[in-house]
């Protein structure tokens, strides 16, 4: 039986369920997968409320220990230390610029074994100097494939040095039989339903520009809608005052909740709006909106805008920078009757209904035969010298 091991900072959130279908589905195709995580507290999303109970093929090398806690040379150790008790046949690690990649793929390339990194982080979201460059393009030098989540990434993995036919897909999915709104005419047709938004409240997630559009779009409008913030972050004392002091009486915010709650608020919502910049890799908030049947207006910079909203049919895009075009939009969508806006949000269900855990499980499949019959990598000195010294490192946000 063939063995891989799939290892990140975390697997929070959004891992659980996919890991599960994972599991569930390489091991009928006769393939072993065993879990390592890095650190066991502390991720961004440690609101989520997931269980501390796992599965017995999932290892946490730090449980107490938030991933800023851990030293890249600690992580790497760690890492590779496991890797050596389970001794996988194939490797799945995420980014290199993290202690999980950089481990992943030095321990691969030392045991001749074969690499696949997971990634989703496009060329316009992380600055980076021509040096750092040249780093990365050594290190994704030594790998065998990569999963990213969909062909809107090959520009930024050709250029790290991929070829095409390394390149597979089905990375950014969620749970979409989770979300799915069993009882819609019961939710969001009502006149009272609100337009939602949720994440970490930082400056890339641009909600301050959010509130200024809203701001223009109450003004000239005489009985606007609700809109519903959840979420906490640097940014939320900002995000109060400037609604007090323009008096948005009808902006709401609520800290984060757990999925099982996030649903019913979903559920309730009139469409949904993610406004990030650059940075904002993928937004899997989106997929969570669609799934439960949510029209969405997205920022063109953030990652899923591309792939997942198709302007008119489930929704609109958008520059994060025009004020005036996101209020445009919001008074636009009030124009709309009920049946569009229901027949938008059906459009999500349709759409998001091909990124479910099945894309997951498929493209990772895809991306263990492609691997498993392809030649040993084998690196130059150099870049060997690199894989030695580069630990990674991890930088919260």
């Amino acid at each position: 039986m063939t063995k891989a091991v799939i290892t990140h900072t975390d697997f929070r959130i959004y891992w659980s369920p996919r890991l599960s279908a994972l599991t569930e589905y390489l091991h009928g195709k006769d393939i072993e997968l065993e879990i390592i995580e890095i650190a066991g507290a502390g991720s961004p999303y440690a609101f989520s409320g997931d269980s501390a109970s796992h599965p017995a093929n999932w290892h946490c090398l730090f449980p107490n220990k938030r991933m800023e806690e851990i030293s890249p040379s600690a992580a790497n150790i760690a890492l590779r230390r496991k890797l050596n008790d389970l001794k996988p046949d194939i490797v799945f690690a995420g980014a290199i610029a993290f202690p999980s990649g950089a481990a992943g793929v030095r321990w691969a390339v030392e045991h001749k074994r074969k690499i696949v990194i997971f990634d989703d982080a496009r060329l316009v979201d992380v600055p980076r100097s021509a040096l750092v460059d040249f780093v990365k393009k050594r290190i994704y030098s030594c790998a065998d494939a990569i999963l990213c989540p969909s062909k809107v990434w090959n520009p930024t993995f050709t250029y790290f040095g991929f070829k095409e036919f390394q390149i597979f897909y089905g990375l950014n999915v969620v749970d979409n039989s989770f979300w799915k709104n069993q009882n819609p005419t019961e939710s969001n047709n009502s006149t009272s339903a609100y337009i939602l938004t949720i994440g970490r409240q930082i400056p890339k997630k641009n909600f301050l520009f959010l509130v200024n559009a809203f701001q223009v779009y109450a003004s000239i409008t005489a009985k606007p809608k609700e809109l519903v913030l959840v979420g906490d972050g640097p940014e939320h004392e900002s995000l109060v005052e400037f609604s007090n002091q323009n008096g948005l009486k009808t902006v709401t915010f609520l800290p984060f909740r757990s999925q099982d709650d996030l649903k019913n608020i979903y559920q309730k919502a009139d469409y949904f709006i993610l406004p990030s910049r650059h940075g904002e890799t993928w937004g899997l908030v989106v997929n969570e909106a669609m799934a439960s049947g949510l029209p969405v207006i997205v920022s063109s910079q953030v990652g899923c805008a591309s792939t997942l909203v198709k302007d008119g049919v489930n929704g609109y895009t958008f520059s994060p920078n025009n004020v005036n075009e996101l209020a445009d939009l919001l008074i636009k969508m009030d124009t709309l009757g009920a049946e569009e806006r229901r027949e938008m949000g059906e459009k999500s269900k349709e759409i998001i209904s091909d990124w479910g855990l099945d894309r997951f499980c498929q493209g990772a499949y895809d991306a263990i035969q492609f691997v498993s019959g392809s030649a040993s990598k084998k690196p130059r000195v150099f870049t060997r010298l690199i894989l030695k010294f580069w630990k990674g490192r991890y930088r919260p946000v």
